[in-house]
């Protein structure tokens, strides 16, 4: 039964004053939510909701995040924590990432690393800017507690809700662990995400969830087609099991010969593949019955992908894919491309229109054709690397090591020439060296145990795992 809301006018109404408080905002910082003590629209979520590209979050890419363009296309801004970040910048990292803005509270919660237990326990407690200490502190500062209890305190018209995604996603990005053990038990999650729910879901407010895509499909796992492309061979990868890039990059740079390939905690088997999306298909039953047992809707995230996985769109006559630089993931191959947040912002807005009688605008093909031709993650002219944002964050810094990035006009086919003189062990440990501050010429010589731990800090926890 569709919502008998009429809060969309309201929206726009309340934007108006959201937008002229906005507007002073820089020149009055500590006080301007004291004026909006009840913004329009609240986010919460995880690090696709915070705007994580490429493994690290900044204002680079968080302008991207699908919340953003949602509340834009209402007809309003959304308070996003912006983050200045370094070459060096890694999601989870304060010690060189700080806020822009840091008194301009938030109306954009999400965390990176966010998962239900998170969503409700982990709370921000930095009292001063020197007292910021982990990405929850960066984000939600000069707020105070979890980001349900702000979520709580601001009291929006509209609050968008899309967690669960960590619940299964470590399963999936723990490397050097690939054996489905990180999965989040059952009982465990139904009785966070009630609660969550619950404690959202009040009179005269709307609030709309999302459900988790199988995260066995994300882009930074890859299957045999994936290595013979990138590499040339399936070094012996069976078919429907999955390793991840990490292990092609190992190959691709000459530190491993395909042999982590026989080591079980470096591949997902059919088995632990099945167990991933059967726990993930019990996490969207959690979340649609009891959405549905609060009469709020659910966007279906978990048929777009596999849409997309099974029929690759073609917009504008540039085919898209699920696969890694195949344009709907970032060169981390877990977070979003930007006219993959875009898309997404689309089926939330379909989702709100039928649910609550509401007709925001869609994203129109005409700004969609600007996003996707001005994406730095979409391969334009098929030539196996894209334009990057070199700078944004370690990973884009290193990327063009790994022959996946720096190609600087993507519309002009053969335009570079061959990565082999770039794409070698000793050129991405001296730029990695190089990065933090280190003489390449006085390192010692890196076994194939010393790579996986730089590949662990360009892949950290805060960045794949959550």
């Amino acid at each position: 039964m569709r919502k008998k809301f009429n809060f969309l006018r309201t929206l726009v109404m309340r934007s108006m004053i959201d937008i002229t408080i906005l507007s002073t905002s820089i020149f009055l910082p500590m006080v301007c939510f004291a004026l909006t003590p009840n913004p329009v629209m609240t986010g919460m979520g995880d690090s696709i909701g915070e705007g994580v590209q490429s493994g690290d979050a900044n204002f680079a890419t968080q302008p991207s995040s699908y919340l953003n363009l949602l509340t834009r296309q209402i007809g309003f801004e959304l308070h996003v924590p912006l983050i200045q970040s370094s070459p060096t910048g890694v999601v989870g990292d304060t010690s060189n990432r700080s806020r822009l803005m840091p008194f301009d509270q938030a109306t954009n919660l999400s965390v990176s690393g966010a998962d239900v237990n998170s969503m409700i326990n982990d709370k921000a407690d930095a009292l001063s800017i020197g007292e910021i200490d982990s990405e929850t502190d960066l984000v939600l500062f000069p707020q105070l507690g979890s980001q349900l209890e702000i979520a709580e305190s601001l009291n929006s018209l509209l609050t968008v809700c899309w967690i669960g995604n960590n619940d299964a996603l470590s399963a999936a990005t723990s490397f050097d662990q690939l054996d489905g053990s990180q999965l989040t038990p059952v009982p465990e999650f139904q009785s966070d995400f009630q609660e969550i729910a619950q404690r959202l879901v009040t009179p005269g407010k709307a609030v709309v969830f999302a459900n988790i895509p199988y995260v066995s499909d994300i882009a930074f796992l890859i299957d045999r087609q994936d290595l013979i492309k990138f590499l040339g061979s399936d070094f012996g990868l069976p078919e429907g099991d999955l390793t991840s890039i990490v292990v092609m990059f190992l190959i691709m740079l000459g530190i491993d010969d395909g042999s982590l390939l026989n080591n079980p905690d470096y591949v997902l088997d059919s088995g632990e593949i099945q167990l991933i999306e059967q726990r993930t298909d019990v996490f969207n039953q959690i979340i649609q019955e009891t959405a549905a047992g609060l009469g709020m809707p659910v966007v279906n995230i978990n048929a777009l992908f596999n849409q997309i996985a099974a029929n690759p769109p073609s917009p504008f006559g540039l085919t898209l894919t699920t696969r890694f630089l195949g344009g709907i993931f970032s060169l981390d191959g877990v977070h979003p491309s930007n006219f993959a947040h875009a898309v997404i912002a689309n089926a939330f807005i379909q989702t709100i229109n039928s649910s609550f009688n509401a007709n925001i605008p869609l994203i129109s093909n005409n700004d969609l054709l600007q996003i996707l031709i001005t994406d730095p993650f979409v391969d334009k002219d098929n030539d196996g690397r894209v334009t990057g944002r070199f700078g944004a964050g370690l990973l884009e810094t290193l990327a063009p090591f790994l022959g996946i990035s720096g190609d600087p006009n993507d519309f002009a086919p053969n335009n570079l020439p061959s990565n082999s003189d770039i794409v070698t062990a000793d050129a991405f440990k001296n730029g990695f060296l190089s990065l933090k501050g280190k003489n390449p010429e006085q390192a010692t010589e890196w076994d194939k145990d010393e790579f996986i731990k730089i590949f662990k800090d360009i892949f950290s926890p805060e960045i794949i795992l959550k």
